[in-house]
C-alpha cells in the first residue's frame, strides 16, 4: 500500500531552504517525528497579513452565492478565515502561490471559505475554528512541489506524472509538520485525498470529521474552478451532484456531504435531515477528461 515515499530530490520551501534532504523516507512516522521536533515560529492572524483581503474574491463570486447568501454568513466566514494563524514562512508560501501559481492560491482560499461555512454549522464559534480554517487554507500546499506542466496537463497523465500528483499529500504534510508541529493542517494535508480508503496515500484509519470537511470542501472548490482537462467548471449544483455520487459510490463521507448540501440550501434546519436521491449527471461540462489518480503500489523513487 502506498503510504510513504523516498525523496528523489531535496524538499525546499519557497525561499529555497531545505525542509528535507534527498533520500528521506516521508511516511506517517517521519511526519510525526518532524512535528515533534518542530519549534514553531509565532503565528499571526491572516487578517493582519498582506493576504488578509484575498478571501473576498471567493465570498463575492456569484458561483458561491448560495453558500454565503444567508444573513451574517459572509461576515462570519470572513472573520473565521481571517483568524487563521500563520507563521511568517507560511505567509510567504501563500504570497508566492499568489504570484506564481494563482489557481492554486485561489483553490486554497476557496477551500477555506467553503470548509468554514460547513464547519460553522457543525461546531459554531468553536475555539478550534481558526486552526481548522488554517488547515483548510494550507491543505494543498504539497501541490507546490508538483511541476506546473503536470498540473496543467489537459490529457491523460503518464504514470510518472500521476505518481508526482499522488506524492503531494505526503510532501505537504511533512512541510507543515516541519513548520507548525502538531497541528490540524498536517492531517488535512496528508488525508484530504483519502476517499474512504479508495484514494491516496494509504491510511490505517479514517481521518477526523474536520479533515473530512476539508476534503469535501476541496473537492467542491476544485470542481467549481476551471481545469485544463475540462471544457468548463461545474456550477455549484453540478459540483454537489458529483460529491453526492461519490457518497453513493462509497468514496465520500455522507454526513460531511450533508453539511455541504445543507449550507448550499441556506443552512436552515438540521443537516442530518438532508436526504440524497439517485445520482444525477446534469450541470456538467461538455468535455471532462478527468480520471482519479491511482496511488502507486510502492514508493516512487
Amino acid at each position: 500500500m502506498f503510504d510513504r515515499l523516498t525523496l528523489a530530490e531535496d524538499l525546499l520551501d519557497c525561499w529555497g531552504r531545505a525542509i528535507a534532504r534527498r533520500g528521506l523516507v516521508v511516511s506517517p512516522e517521519s511526519i510525526g517525528e518532524a512535528a515533534q521536533r518542530a519549534r514553531p515560529a509565532p503565528r499571526r492572524a491572516l487578517a493582519d497579513t498582506p493576504l488578509g483581503g484575498d478571501v473576498a474574491e471567493v465570498l463575492d463570486d456569484p458561483t458561491y452565492r448560495a453558500l454565503f447568501a444567508r444573513a451574517g454568513a459572509r461576515d462570519a466566514v470572513a472573520r473565521a478565515v481571517g483568524a487563521a494563524g500563520l507563521t511568517a514562512a507560511l505567509v510567504e508560501e501563500l504570497l508566492a502561490l499568489r504570484e506564481e501559481r494563482p489557481a492554486l492560491h485561489l483553490h486554497a482560499f476557496t477551500t477555506a471559505a467553503v470548509a468554514v461555512r460547513m464547519l460553522l454549522t457543525a461546531v459554531g464559534g468553536s475555539r478550534a475554528l481558526p486552526d481548522l480554517a488554517a488547515a483548510a487554507l494550507l491543505h494543498d500546499l504539497g501541490m507546490r512541489h508538483v511541476p506546473v506542466a503536470v498540473v496543467e496537463r489537459a490529457d491523460r497523465l503518464e504514470i510518472r506524472e500521476a505518481h508526482r500528483i499522488a506524492a503531494h499529500p505526503l510532501l505537504g504534510a511533512y512541510q507543515l509538520a516541519f513548520e507548525l508541529g502538531p497541528h490540524p493542517a498536517v492531517a488535512a494535508a496528508r488525508c484530504h485525498h483519502w476517499r474512504c480508503g479508495q484514494g491516496y496515500p494509504g491510511m490505517g484509519a479514517a481521518p477526523s470529521r474536520a479533515v473530512e470537511v476539508v476534503s469535501v470542501a476541496s473537492a467542491f472548490a476544485a470542481l467549481t474552478r476551471p481545469r485544463a482537462y475540462r471544457s468548463a467548471a461545474y456550477d455549484a449544483r453540478g459540483a454537489a451532484d458529483v460529491i453526492v455520487a461519490e457518497v453513493l459510490a462509497g468514496h465520500a463521507d455522507a454526513n460531511t456531504a450533508k453539511l455541504l448540501v445543507h449550507a448550499l440550501r441556506g443552512g436552515r434546519g438540521d443537516p442530518r435531515a438532508v436526504r440524497f436521491g439517485g445520482a444525477r449527471d446534469g450541470h456538467a461540462p461538455e468535455v471532462n477528461r478527468h480520471a482519479p489518480v491511482a496511488a502507486p503500489g510502492r514508493s516512487p523513487l
